[in-house]
């Protein structure tokens, strides 16, 4: 074990041999993806198998998740919020302090949301799980409440959620509009960057629909999330490395209700 306690932010994203080997294998296209179904094109079925992998998992739970019927894909959850961003401005988007850092290098001087103080009928971006908290903001509920008091449609950053475990999120909420789930963290992905955006509703002039329905996404990024999801165990990380996280957590003094296998761990920690 180092010496040193683990350096927030310092490295990147959790990833083994195993993994490396995935990456290099559908890099080099030694790896065929497996088309099942009626699909005839990558796009259709990457949106479908993400879909069976999120309402599926041991590690997470997403009540709801069927009413979300209009699927997109998204290069990675920083595409997500970029759509966001697009559709209401910057300043007309709420976001609570410490959430993603994004926010803040876009605007140093941007003024955070408070829970209580919520803006009516001003939408608000809060990633889920939460990264301040490592785990879903402890007001998740009361802010849910609040925006179904104040006409607030909430939009959910779910980029954490594929390496997190013991997490139920109730998607039934009304004022819960779209979440984008990517794979970049749970497959050690941050080179290929895929996911899925899930929404209520469509708007045609929404930027990300607009770039789903010509299927701009790039056809081997769709294709390397299709192989990822057929080559790596569901729950991989956890499944792996879940005991040596926890005895991290006691080495390190942290707090025991750390949902998500983060970077903040070095890989050696695990496997030596």
């Amino acid at each position: 074990m180092l010496n040193n306690k683990p350096i927030p932010n310092s490295i990147e994203l959790l990833k083994d041999g195993f993994l490396l080997d995935i990456k290099n294998k559908i890099l080099a296209g030694h790896l065929t993806p497996i088309i099942k179904g009626s699909f005839n094109n990558p796009y259709d079925h990457f949106k479908h198998i993400m879909f069976t992998w999120l309402h599926d998992s041991d590690h997470f739970t997403l009540n709801g998740i069927k009413q979300f019927e209009h699927r997109e894909i998204i290069i990675g959850c920083h595409h997500y919020l970029d759509g966001l961003l697009v559709k209401y401005g910057q300043d007309n988007l709420q976001v609570l302090e410490h959430d993603y850092r994004y926010y803040q290098r876009l605007n140093p001087n941007r003024k955070w949301a408070i829970p209580g103080e919520l803006k009516k009928g001003k939408p608000l971006v809060i990633a889920t799980p939460f990264p301040g908290y490592t785990g879903i903001h402890p007001e998740f509920n009361n802010i849910l409440d609040e925006a179904e008091e104040k006409n607030i449609d909430v939009h959910l950053d779910c980029a954490w959620l594929s390496c997190s475990k013991d997490i139920t999120i109730d998607l039934t909420r009304p004022c819960i509009k779209t979440f984008g789930v990517s794979l970049s963290k749970g497959y050690g992905a941050g080179w290929n960057r895929i996911g899925v955006r899930f929404s209520k509703s469509i708007d045609e002039t929404d930027p990300i629909t607009i770039y789903d329905k010509v299927n701009m996404a790039p056809e081997p990024a769709v294709v390397a999330g299709i192989l990822l999801l057929d080559h790596v165990p569901k729950g991989y990380l956890w499944n792996t490395y879940g005991e040596a996280y926890n005895e991290v957590i006691k080495e390190f003094d942290l707090e025991p209700e750390i949902y998500c296998l983060r970077r903040t761990l070095k890989i050696e920690y695990f496997v030596q």
